[in-house]
């Protein structure tokens, strides 16, 4: 995060990094959207964020391939522009 100017990610490819920028956005997205409600909100556990961690590890670079892939069949289905 850089304070007024967004955020930069990265990662090992294209893919993870924009479905890790993806699921950023949708998060943030959603934490407004819960602080809006004027309620208490509960937290996630540590053994519970971790033990996802854990188990999501080794899928991720699939699914993010995956994902990506399906963005780029949409683009070239509906703006084939983009790649030139």
């Amino acid at each position: 995060m850089m304070a007024s100017h967004g955020v930069t990610v990265i990662g090992e490819s294209v893919a993870q990094a924009f479905n890790d920028l993806y699921y950023l956005e949708r998060a943030a997205m959603f934490q407004v959207l819960a602080r809006s409600t004027g309620g208490q909100l509960r937290q996630v556990g540590i053994s519970v964020r971790d033990k996802l961690r854990a188990q999501t590890s080794s899928v991720l670079p699939k699914l993010a391939k995956r994902h990506f892939t399906a963005l780029k069949r949409i683009l070239d289905k509906e703006e084939t522009e983009y790649r030139k």
